[in-house]
């Protein structure tokens, strides 16, 4: 989860929290034994379902596919369920995959041997070659996480240095001289930082931003609920608008290059923001029809003058316009994403805007969550996997391709309310290419958009979690607002898939 940081108010126990436990330390032992008990059942149960389904799936898609069925449902349940860290579940699963499908560095062959020590048969799949455990090291360095990994360094150095909110604050000045302007005015300008920044540095940096204007709204205006609620709903939608918005995006770009099809930066966000844009004119009719403000207000922010930027800080903007200009033209001067990054982080370093302390900031656990999720991709492919997937005849189901895509998306958005959207993508995006139908790549781009649509609860993303914390938003409000605004999100993005995906590839 994401850590609890203040928002414009005093932060107050969220409803539904736990007690603390020093308001009663003789609870503290039973709670401490209530988690242990909770994640021992949960990973007992998670691994007889894994070795169920190994024992039942063996004879129909062969020892290398089943034994990496075993290792998704060992992935699903962790972090659909958080008992590991889901940077630790993606370690777990580097592993397994080592040790039980990687004939050279691996076991795979000495677990072969084992079983039949048992009298149990091994069916080979003769178009299964044998792996290696380089394949499953080998997306660490995957050039989307390069990519991740310089945009976080860029992250890094623009909130080092107030790029960040000297913008946000001079940008939604303009904004404040009515309610509907100001909600489409937070909801614009944290959809276009969300494209670019991490969407969990957004929301933190624009609750601080549109904290003065909250505190200038009467406690018993329902208008409050609309300013806060702005900013998780536009990260959550601006995050869709480029590969590195959100790390769905990422995993989704990452498979689909990997798989053969090209999709630039730029024909990525030819789709992509268009739709954004027409979500967020949704999200903003919305939140302004709940929470309609009763009576006028005065939004205007006290005028004031914020000091230039340090060297360093124009240093920064010039590595930054640099950075985005080159991703967005990558298809004309033949450099990878990933390539600008770590430029990007060479320069940044090199000169010194960011030093040792930046760098050991950065989100490393997104990083190896990501790994994991590309790791789990390989093996799910190269095990044959996937090849049993596209065996699969989906072209006599009713309504055909738009039940397909409603399927996927539903199912990404469901599963991305409970957990992780980041560990949801990673299941979903490559069995959606694998779907043989016409069209796949574009249900694996629906998966991962659909991914960022989960906005019902608190754990459902990261902005959800940050504007959640700040005690000012009742889980009632969240639930009835980010309930709606998913199911807009998704009936507008079904209408459109057809359309719009369709120029991507």
């Amino acid at each position: 989860m994401s850590p609890m940081i203040p928002g414009p108010h005093e932060l107050v126990e969220p409803p539904g929290a736990p007690p603390r436990l020093q308001e009663g330390r003789a609870e503290a032992p039973s709670l401490a034994a209530h988690l242990r008990f909770r994640k021992a059942t949960v990973l007992t149960v998670t691994i007889a379902a894994s070795i169920a389904a190994y024992w039942l799936t063996r004879e129909v898609v062969g020892e290398m596919a089943a034994r990496t069925l075993s290792i998704i449902i060992i992935a699903a349940a962790c972090w659909a369920t958080e008992v590991l860290p889901l940077f630790a579940t993606a370690f777990v699963v580097v592993g397994l995959e080592i040790l039980a499908l990687a004939s050279d560095g691996g076991l795979a062959e000495e677990l072969t041997g084992l079983l039949g020590l048992f009298d149990i048969g091994v069916r080979r799949d003769a178009t299964v070659p044998p792996m290696r455990a380089a394949m499953f090291l080998e997306p660490l360095a995957n050039d989307i996480i390069i990519l991740f990994l310089g945009a976080f360094l860029l992250v890094a150095a623009v909130r080092k240095h107030g790029i960040d909110d000297r913008l946000a604050t001079r940008i939604l000045r303009p904004f404040a001289r009515s309610p509907l302007r100001l909600i489409y005015g937070v909801l614009g300008v944290t959809a276009t930082f969300s494209m670019w920044m991490s969407n969990t540095a957004t929301t933190a940096m624009m609750l601080a931003v549109v904290g003065p204007t909250v505190r200038r709204v009467p406690k018993q205006s329902p208008f409050r609920l609309a300013i806060l609620l702005a900013v998780p709903f536009g990260a959550n939608i601006g995050g869709i608008g480029t590969p590195i918005g959100t790390p769905p995006n990422a995993i989704a770009y990452g498979v689909l290059n990997q798989a053969g099809y090209t999709v630039t930066f730029l024909t990525w966000m030819l789709v992509a923001v268009p739709l954004a844009a027409i979500l967020l004119v949704a999200a903003g009719a919305l939140l302004y029809l709940m929470f309609r403000p009763a009576e006028p207000i005065d939004l205007r922010p006290a005028d004031g003058v914020a000091p230039a930027l340090e060297i360093a800080g124009r240093a920064t903007l010039v590595v930054l316009t640099m950075t985005v200009g080159l991703w967005m033209f990558s298809g004309w001067h033949g450099l990878q994403p990933g390539a600008v990054a770590l430029l990007a982080a060479a320069a940044l370093t090199g000169v010194g805007v960011l030093d040792r302390d930046d760098v050991d900031s950065i989100d490393w656990n997104i990083l190896i969550l990501m790994w994991g999720a590309l790791s789990l991709s390989v093996a799910a492919e190269h095990s044959g996997l996937l090849a049993q997937v596209r065996r699969t005849d989906l072209t006599g189901l009713p309504g055909g391709l738009w039940t397909v895509g409603l399927v996927v998306a539903v199912a990404a958005a469901g599963l991305s309310t409970v957990m992780s959207n980041t560990a949801t993508a990673a299941l979903l995006v490559p069995t959606a290419l694998a779907l043989s139908l016409p069209g796949r790549e574009q249900f694996a781009m629906l998966a991962a958009l659909a991914c960022s649509f989960g906005m019902a609860l608190p754990v459902s993303t990261p902005p959800n979690a940050i504007a959640y914390a700040t005690g000012t938003i009742p889980l009632k409000a969240m639930v009835h607002a980010g309930g709606l605004m998913s199911l807009v999100c998704l009936i507008l993005t079904l209408l459109g898939y057809r359309l719009a995906l369709p120029l991507l590839f």
